[in-house]
């Protein structure tokens, strides 16, 4: 129980913290949605998803080796450490000087406008967001939570803050939203330079280190690079068949539906490291399972309460304008098909220890490269038909094939028993609660009401004393960070 106190605790500081970086764009929606056109919107979006796809040049798979080789080799972690840093720098001043160069080239062909200035503010943000990233993670290892926790708000707040002022008051437009990510990341690395100088003077470059880390890593790459296109070639699809308007309304859409992610990010940053410095222990499957079926479980009834409270979230005045701009209200269709998307890939999370604790990482490209081409394929039929909402299906079926997939490969490698009964059971109660309020005039009250009762069912399900046990454990958590 200490194990799986400890774990929910470490989950729940560096969650926050991480989460709140990522969620920066979520937090700008209601600037989006009221100072930009639907077609402004879509061109923010696909600026964005450009620098997703990039990331994963930049880091080829080194996140994660980095992560297993600096806790694993305690010896020579210093060296481990050095590498990696020195490693990351010298490609990303590489990558960084390509975008640069083919600036003009790659805006005129990914966004079929001439802003060569957008794709320079991408090329400064990716290279200072991954360095920082790479010390944020030493930190998360370091359990340094509080050190981690005021830097992730200091760039939240500077982000926010920035792109508010060049936007609102100055009329800089999409260039002021990029000049503040550009900002935030700076800020982030600037703060995070005595923990760089830290590990660079330590230890000393290794070549066989670096060999051991590209072996390890280099899998990961077509996999995180599968993965991008999974979840984001929906923007561009949705961009070459129907549009930057399109694009626009989706992403609204798919930004409040994606909470869910933001809720598995914060869970893994504590998961992955849990799991690699636990999995040799004889009861760790057990333990396992107890984690990952309470983390489902949790990500279902997320589901129901973001559906039951999007459209009155949506609808809710600041001054003279709603939160979400009138023009994107139709994005409210697809948040429910999102969310339940990314439950599957919770599902997919869980069972990751199977691939690492078993060396199973080469399969992790097939996994995800299932998922990615499926994806295409059926988006490109999809949205021909069903526009932004077959989109948001084809994402949905493609991140349950994904997840099927592990779920048959996983069980050969390592037993964990999860309660899949008592999973599915309350998926099927929360997808018909959503299903009858889909057919419901929405109003607070009746959200209200409708969250009340699921809830009430909830509790005479699962019983009071286990809603207690974990509310008790989740406070204590809380408490102790």
């Amino acid at each position: 129980m200490q194990l799986i106190h400890q774990f929910w605790k470490n989950s729940t500081i560096y969650g926050i913290g991480s989460v709140l970086v990522r969620a920066i764009s979520f937090f700008l929606i209601p600037l989006y949605t009221n100072a930009f056109t639907q077609s402004e919107t879509g061109y923010i979006f696909l600026v964005f998803t450009f620098i997703a796809f990039a990331q994963i040049m930049y880091y080829h798979g080194m996140e994660s080796s980095f992560l297993q080789y600096y806790k694993q080799d305690s010896l020579d972690k210093d060296s481990v450490g050095r590498t990696s840093l020195i490693m990351l720098l010298i490609t990303s001043i590489l990558f960084s000087g390509v975008i640069v160069q083919f600036a003009d080239f790659i805006s005129i062909h990914l966004f079929g406008l001439q802003q060569e200035t957008w794709v320079i503010y991408c090329a400064g943000i990716l290279f200072f967001d991954v360095l920082s990233s790479r010390i944020m993670t030493l930190l998360r290892i370091q359990e340094e939570a509080i050190t981690f926790f005021i830097i992730s708000i200091v760039n939240v707040l500077f982000t926010l803050l920035t792109t508010y002022i060049l936007v609102v008051y100055y009329g800089f437009g999409i260039d002021g939203i990029l000049i503040g990510a550009l900002g935030g990341t700076i800020i982030r690395w600037v703060l995070l330079l005595p923990s760089l100088y830290g590990i660079l003077s330590k230890g000393t470059f290794s070549i066989n280190i670096a060999r051991k880390l590209l072996r390890f890593g280099l899998p990961f790459f077509p996999a995180a690079f599968f993965y991008l296109v999974l979840e984001m070639s929906d923007r561009y699809l949705l961009f070459w068949i129907l549009g930057p308007e399109a694009v626009g309304v989706y992403s609204i859409g798919y930004k409040i539906g994606s909470l869910g992610m933001f809720i598995i990010i914060a869970f893994n940053l504590g998961w992955q490291p849990f799991y690699i410095k636990i999995g040799n222990q004889e009861n760790a499957a057990g333990t396992f399972a107890k984690i990952g079926t309470k983390f489902l479980l949790i990500m279902i009834s997320f589901w129901a309460l973001i559906v039951f409270w999007t459209h009155v979230f949506m609808r809710i005045k600041l001054g003279s304008n709603y939160i979400i701009g009138e023009e994107f209200w139709a994005s409210e269709q697809i948040v429910s098909i999102i969310f339940s998307a990314y439950i599957f890939y919770a599902g997919y999370i869980i069972l990751m220890p199977s691939i690492y604790l078993f060396e199973k990482q080469n399969w992790s490209p097939v996994f995800r490269g299932t998922g990615a081409l499926l994806n295409i394929c059926l988006n490109l039929l999809f949205i021909r038909y069903w526009g932004m909402v077959g989109a948001a299906f084809a994402t949905l079926i493609s991140y349950m094939a994904m997840f099927l997939f592990i779920f048959v490969k996983s069980d050969k490698w390592m037993k964990i028993p999860y309660s899949w009964n008592i999973i599915l059971r309350h998926f099927i109660i929360t997808s018909i609660f959503i299903f009858v309020y889909s057919m419901m005039q929405k109003t607070v009250l009746f959200s209200l009401g409708f969250s009340i009762i699921y809830f009430i069912l909830v509790v005479l399900i699962y019983g009071k004393k286990t809603i207690l046990r974990n509310f008790k454990q989740l406070k204590s958590i809380l408490n102790d960070a």
